[in-house]
């Protein structure tokens, strides 16, 4: 009878960047995550044909209150 071998095959570890989603302008102002007074900041400060993370809509919203 033959003898059937096992081999072990080494663990590979890597680090995977994950990006943060972005969203439209239009998600952004329709969604409940802000106040009504933030959304209408956002229609304001952001532009229409650009992406946002949730970091970067809060960093504009509270630029927006620092210079008003």
């Amino acid at each position: 009878m033959a003898e059937s071998k096992k081999t072990e095959v080494g663990k590979i570890k890597t680090t995977v960047k994950v990006e943060d989603p972005k969203f439209t302008k239009k998600a952004l102002i329709s969604s409940n995550k802000f106040t009504p007074i933030e959304r209408d900041v956002l229609r304001l400060v952001l532009d229409d044909d650009k992406e946002y993370t949730i970091a970067e809509v809060q960093k504009a919203v509270e630029n927006f209150k620092e210079g008003y």
